[in-house]
């Protein structure tokens, strides 16, 4: 059967966070914030919001057993590459506006909405939760913080929990579950902040040129 760019997209894009998943269950009443947790909510805002960009390998790992390694690059505002390591054809790009997901063995390529996407908030010009982001929960275990949150807007799209080493304060993974209850984790193995990151990074691979190597 000829694979097609849908089916080799589906599963690694729900598991890093970026596809929205259709048909998730409905999130279960977020229990009321206390002065603590709305306290660690402020620091993990300000946490976001002094970011400018960040280098890091990752490691992501399904309940289903499948394993998958790469590079992410993220500068906000806007800016992300996921760039999945052989035998993965998969390459993500976000430009600011777009996220854009490509097999480089098809040579396919699929574009949506940076706002879509579950994890734009990474990348956001202003990180700020309560509005459009909803926290579902905040919880605190020996110096591990661990925040879900969910797009009000677009409440079908799946749960993203960001773990956070808490003192000092340093986002580790995040984790998504989709609607068949298939958990995916993403894990940031030697993140690097304040990086220099050339534009043409975030610039998806353009296949109407041969051997064209924009983006790598």
């Amino acid at each position: 059967m000829t694979r097609t760019l849908r089916t080799a997209l589906t599963g690694t894009l729900i598991a890093a966070g970026l596809l929205a998943a259709a048909a998730l269950p409905q999130p279960v009443a977020a229990a009321p914030l206390s002065a603590e947790d709305r306290a660690d909510i402020a620091r993990v805002e300000q946490y976001f919001n002094d970011i400018t960009s960040m280098r890091s390998s990752f490691l992501q790992a399904s309940s289903t057993g499948n394993v998958a390694k790469g590079t992410v690059w993220l500068r906000r505002p806007g800016r992300m590459r996921f760039e999945y390591d052989p035998p993965s054809p998969i390459l993500i790009t976000s430009d600011g506006t777009l996220i854009t997901y490509q097999d480089l063995e098809l040579k396919q390529t699929n574009q949506i909405p940076l706002f879509s996407s579950p994890l734009s908030m990474l990348v956001d010009d202003d990180v700020k939760f309560g509005d459009e982001l909803i926290v579902e929960e905040v919880r605190k275990e020996s110096n591990v913080l661990r925040i879900t949150v969910r797009q009000r807007s677009e409440p079908g799209q799946g749960y993203v929990t960001l773990v956070f080493q808490d003192r000092p304060l340093s986002l580790k993974q995040w984790t998504i579950v989709d609607a068949q209850q298939v958990s995916v984790k993403v894990a940031l193995l030697d993140p690097e902040f304040g990086v220099t990151i050339a534009n043409e990074l975030f610039r998806p691979r353009d296949f109407g040129k041969p051997g064209d190597e924009v983006g790598r």
